[in-house]
């Protein structure tokens, strides 16, 4: 019974894959994002079917399909980075360099090649030899080698995804709309995925064997990752990469496509790339040449303009946005306030958030408003990350604060 109720799900997540992936290959505004996610939901269906057709033994009625899903693993990988790499570059083409991610999975497929001509008999007789000795030494290898090249493009996918968020901080002081959340979130899933599949293979070879349902854990665990596909990707809005600030994130309707709604699709998704990072990958700053005593008076104009004109009221506000006030570069305004105040974009902004909306919270003439009017009319634009700003900086939450001992600002 048991057994028959994982099939039931096998089936109708690789179903839902496959819709998605139509969904997605047939949108009239086709990126280069599409096309990827398209392909990773035909994947994880083709995957996910194949661990019907071994658990259902429709093998022995059809044995052509015996050996198909075996290079698909080396294919999940590359696709998931290439989305993500894709995405967060702001939907740009398809390099044909990219291309030489797929070489271990063309590999498998061209060494298996022979098998995959041989006669359904022999294709079924092979397998059940499978059966009763293991596998062979080419086979063991590939096994061997799949979940290594696995780990390593989850790890290079969330380097990727932790640059592109310092990418964002450095330019942007609100990023609640902008963020990939769900890709980071999906990518999490992924890991876990990998390291149940990468588990389940140690206790094999250590001789621990689960019973039939171990055969069909991974492919479950991939079936969970396309229902949160579709839950996820549903609900996300569009990631935008503007260059000018007044261009505001669309968000969704309850009655877009899975296209519309996943980022780095769109017409929202398709203006140029925000100024690029100015922080190395290891963190450390690329210097523009200033010198520390213009860094110095540039960091003192700044400040002067933050207290006089309070442009962080402005919660679309961004690095270009500034870098115009002030009639300097995004690059050199970025570096004086990395340098010289220690911060990033978005925190340094956060920061006279914080301290507009302490000074509402004790003003009697504020009394009457509620925390979120404060939140907002201080410049932020969730309450989410208001909270998480005030508490860090004060250690009271807002409410707290507002009933605490009248104290100077």
């Amino acid at each position: 019974m048991a057994s028959e109720i994982l099939n039931t799900l096998l089936i109708l997540g690789a179903a839902q894959g496959l819709f998605l992936a139509v969904l997605l290959a047939t949108k009239h505004t086709n990126s280069t994002a599409n096309r990827l996610l398209a392909v990773a939901m035909l994947s994880f269906s083709l995957y996910i079917l194949a661990g019907v057709y071994y658990a259902r033994e429709y093998y022995l009625a059809v044995p052509a399909f015996i050996g198909a899903s075996v290079p698909l693993p080396f294919a999940f990988g590359p696709i998931h980075y290439l989305y993500a790499r894709t995405v967060s570059a702001g939907g740009h083409g398809f390099r044909k360099i990219w291309l030489l991610h797929f070489v271990p999975f063309a590999l498998v497929v061209l060494y298996l090649t022979p098998f995959y001509l041989s006669p359904g008999s022999a294709k079924l007789a092979y397998l059940q030899a499978l059966e009763r000795n293991g596998p062979p030494a080419d086979l063991n290898l590939i096994q061997q080698l799949l979940y290594p090249h696995g780990i390593c493009y989850v790890l290079l996918t969330i380097s990727l995804l932790r640059r592109h968020h310092r990418r964002l901080e450095d330019n942007f002081s609100s990023i609640e709309h902008i963020n990939l959340r769900w890709l980071r979130n999906f990518t999490i899933g992924v890991a876990v995925v990998w390291a149940l599949a990468t588990a389940l293979h140690l206790l094999e070879l250590a001789g621990i064997v689960l019973g039939p349902i171990e055969s069909r854990l991974t492919p479950v665990g991939v079936a969970i990752l396309v229902y949160a596909a579709g839950y996820l990707g549903l609900r996300q809005p569009e990631i935008f990469h503007g260059h000018s600030s007044r261009r505001t994130p669309v968000v969704p309707g309850p009655g877009e496509t899975l296209g519309a709604a996943m980022p780095g699709h769109g017409d929202a998704a398709e203006v140029s790339p925000t100024t690029p990072l100015d922080a190395g990958d290891d963190g450390a700053y690329q210097k523009s040449g200033l010198t520390e005593s213009e860094a110095a008076s540039l960091m003192d104009r700044l400040q002067r303009v933050m207290a006089e004109k309070r442009p962080y009221l402005d919660s679309q506000l961004t690095l270009q946005d500034l870098a115009e006030e002030l009639a300097i570069s995004p690059h050199n305004l970025s570096e004086v306030i990395n340098t010289q105040a220690g911060k990033n974009f978005y925190d340094f902004v956060n920061g006279y958030r914080v301290e507009e909306a302490k000074r509402r919270l004790r003003d009697p003439r504020h009394a009457n408003l509620t925390i979120l009017a404060v939140a907002t009319d201080s410049g932020f634009n969730s309450k989410a990350t208001f909270n998480a700003f005030f508490k860090r900086s004060t250690g009271q939450t807002p409410s707290q604060y507002r009933a605490g001992p009248a104290t100077p600002a």
